[in-house]
């Protein structure tokens, strides 16, 4: 069977192939009952646009690619979902890459994306170089970073936390509990988790403790990885009283791993963890944690994102989004005894 083309909407709904296209691509201009007659027609005999076609004639996708650390994260679910909604609200499909935390794999499907000729892109937490991200931009393709900033380059946007403060934060509240032996548990090699790492150590030093009684692990992946690393750091230093994980994720595997050792959360261990997913408000023992507006920082970079696409002229003033984190306290860490 033939398809319908839009040379046949036009004669079936007794319209020109121009109002077609604009009803198609839902501009203004066009009478109601126009309009509706044209949707009918549409409807009746299943027209279907070519939208290859049509992004030969306006150079545009209408697709926004986004580039994630870790979709076994259920951070990243909840930002997906805010680009994904805001994205789809203003009729742009999204194609997302899932990089491992991995800079090679990120530049692998950052190449795809351009190659498939996105609008934009939206990249999370990926640590590109000055110098790929300037390529991107001599193509003339607009982007926004998300939970990774680059102040190396003045014309870069950027939707991110504040998280050195969150580290501060999760690092004095312990302090305060009376705790002297922490264990940090990496979660990323990025910037935001590197400035949370920074943060807990200046806290130490600023609150008198050695630094030889605690520990900042490498970096922890995979939830295998996360798992059995944390039962040898645990069983090696049977001595820490409370650990600060780089993320809610890594947090859920201590805590898996603390309950095989027959460690008591927080009689044995505090624990708190980074993100305030979900979860964390239902898990056996509550999580501490550091909570980050997840939803709205996809929100806010796919609205930054269509703005930049849709008007160029915003291009030349852009936008650096800094949201601070807030500390969200439940029942899995304690105060040492003896402490006022």
């Amino acid at each position: 069977m033939k398809s319908v083309t839009i040379k046949d909407i036009s004669r079936i709904a007794g319209v020109s192939t121009m109002t077609v296209s604009r009803v198609v691509n839902k501009e203004k201009h066009v009478k109601r009952e126009t309009r509706e007659r044209v949707i009918r027609a549409i409807k009746k005999y299943g027209y279907e646009p070519n939208y290859f076609a049509r992004s030969l004639k306006t150079r545009r996708s209408k697709t926004i690619g986004l580039i994630i650390g870790d979709i076994e994260n259920p951070y990243y679910s909840r930002l997906s979902k805010g680009v994904i909604d805001t994205a789809e609200d203003a009729d742009y499909n999204v194609m997302v890459c899932n990089s491992k935390y991995s800079p090679k794999l990120g530049e692998k499907y950052l190449n795809m994306l351009l190659k498939r000729g996105v609008d934009g892109l939206v990249i999370a937490t990926i640590d590109f170089n000055a110098a790929l991200l300037e390529k991107i931009s001599r193509k003339n393709v607009p982007f926004v970073l998300v939970t990774r900033r680059l102040d190396t380059l003045e014309d870069i946007n950027y939707v991110i936390a504040d998280d050195y403060y969150g580290g501060r934060l999760a690092a004095e509240y312990l302090v305060r509990l009376g705790h002297r032996k922490i264990l940090f548990l990496r979660a990323a090699d990025v910037s935001g988790a590197n400035d949370r790492v920074r943060a807990f150590q200046d806290v130490l030093q600023e609150n008198g403790i050695d630094l030889g009684e605690c520990l900042v692990s490498r970096v922890l992946n995979s939830s295998d990885e996360i798992f059995e690393e944390i039962k040898q750091l645990l069983k090696k230093r049977a001595n820490y009283t409370a650990v600060i994980a780089g993320n809610d994720f890594v947090a859920i595997e201590a805590m898996e791993a603390m309950v095989e050792l027959g460690l008591d959360i927080p009689g044995d261990v505090s624990l708190i963890g980074y993100d305030n997913l979900k979860i964390t408000s239902i898990l056996k023992v509550p999580l501490t944690t550091v909570d980050q507006p997840k939803l709205l920082f996809g929100q806010l970079s796919a609205i930054r994102l269509i703005k930049l696409i849709e008007d160029p002229e915003s291009r030349k003033n852009p936008q650096k989004i800094i949201k601070r984190p807030k500390l969200v306290i439940r029942n899995s860490c304690r105060k040492i005894d003896g402490v006022q």
